[in-house]
């Protein structure tokens, strides 16, 4: 329900981006650091939205990264610590130190 729920947010999202760039066709000024540039403003918005989604879409990429392998780790501590309490016969607690 919650991937529905962003797939429809999305896609307003998109189309409230799309509305507001048809909206606005005229020329706009862009200054750099080394020049400037002319481009019609539906180019500017759509390119920014663009841009700020895949931003975005990296970082999110990058933060599964760090969680799957977060959860290797911690599935390999926890198979230690089945082994180690496996192993220990005489009920004696076992303590897992970091």
């Amino acid at each position: 329900m919650k991937g529905q729920i962003n797939v429809i947010l999305a896609l307003v999202l998109a189309l409230i981006v799309a509305l507001l760039a048809v909206a606005n066709v005229e020329q706009v000024t862009i200054h750099y650091l080394v020049g400037e540039t002319r481009l019609p403003l539906i180019i500017v918005i759509l390119g920014s939205a663009v841009l700020g989604g895949l931003v975005v879409g990296m970082l999110g990429w990058v933060r599964l990264f760090s969680l799957r392998r977060q959860v290797k780790l911690l599935e390999r501590e926890r198979e230690e610590w089945t082994k180690n309490k496996a192993g220990n016969h005489d009920g004696e607690s076992v303590s897992l130190e970091r």
